[in-house]
This record gives structure tokens, sequence and C-alpha cells, in this order.
């Protein structure tokens, strides 16, 4: 009887480690695959020169997934989305990259912003499909990112 236990005890622990180990596609792995990130085209409402840049610069670092950017005459706002392992150290990649963007666009006069959180990923990305689709005026673009930049304050 005892042995029957055993045996069906190492059968279920088996069982879980082979089930376990198996799924190799669990989670996002970010090794070797390239940011994707949507150009914004030039010929919309807005030149969108700034935002496309920032994407450009930051696609190439590695602990980030996902970048959106909107610009306006004044003010250009990015969001990005990091790895959950990465999120620990997000306070300080936060502020290593807008020093870094900040001073990339210090020379053209234009106001950075950059966003970790989820809330204005989600604005920025359903900004820069509206931008896209040539579905929003300059005025409606400028108060869309101004209420984004007050989120952005709000926040911090």
């Amino acid at each position: 009887m005892m042995k029957y236990k055993f045996k069906i005890i190492y059968g279920i622990l088996s069982l879980f480690l082979i089930v376990g180990c198996s799924n190799d596609e669990a989670g996002p792995s970010n090794t070797g695959e390239k940011v994707n990130i949507t150009q914004i085209s030039s010929k919309q409402t807005y030149d969108q020169k700034y935002a496309n840049e920032a994407k450009k610069v930051l696609s190439q670092k590695d602990n980030i997934q996902k970048v959106f950017a909107v610009n306006s005459d004044e003010l250009l706002i990015i969001a990005i989305e990091v790895p959950h392992h990465e999120r620990f150290q997000l306070s300080d990649t936060n502020k290593k990259l807008s020093k870094e963007m900040d001073k990339k666009f210090k020379k053209d006069d234009i106001s950075v912003e950059l966003a970790t959180d989820k809330k204005i990923i989600i604005e920025l990305e359903a900004l820069e499909k509206q931008i896209q689709n040539n579905s929003i005026s300059k005025k409606e673009l400028k108060k869309q990112l101004k209420h984004i930049s007050k989120l952005l304050k709000e926040q911090t």
C-alpha cells in the first residue's frame, strides 16, 4: 500500500515537472527581437519627425518592448513599455531615458516628457492611430497632448 502511494506521488510530481518545464512560450522573451514601432507619416496633419526620431533611438535599447510617441510644435510625449522583470528599476530607467531624450531634443527647442505608465501608453497609442488615420485636427492634437501631459504631472 505504501509503495503505491509513493509511486502516485512520484508520478504526479514528475507530471508537474514535465508540464512546468515544457512551456517555453509562457512569457515574453526579448532576446534578439526588435521593438515593434509604428512610424507616423510626416504627410499627416502634424509633422511627427521628433516622435519618429525618439522611437528610432529608444527602440534600440535592450530593456524596451514598445515605444509610442507623439509631438506637436512645442511638446513631445513618449511612452515606453518595459519587460515585467525590469519594472523594479522603472524609476531609474525613466530618469535615465528622460535625461537622454531632453539632451537629444534640447537644440530643437521642444519640451520632452517620458512616461512608463500603462494609462499613458494606452492614450498615446490611441492618439498615434488617430494621427495615422488623419482623423484628428491640429487643434485637437494639441488639446489631447496637453491632457496627456496633465495626466503625467498628476502621477508625479
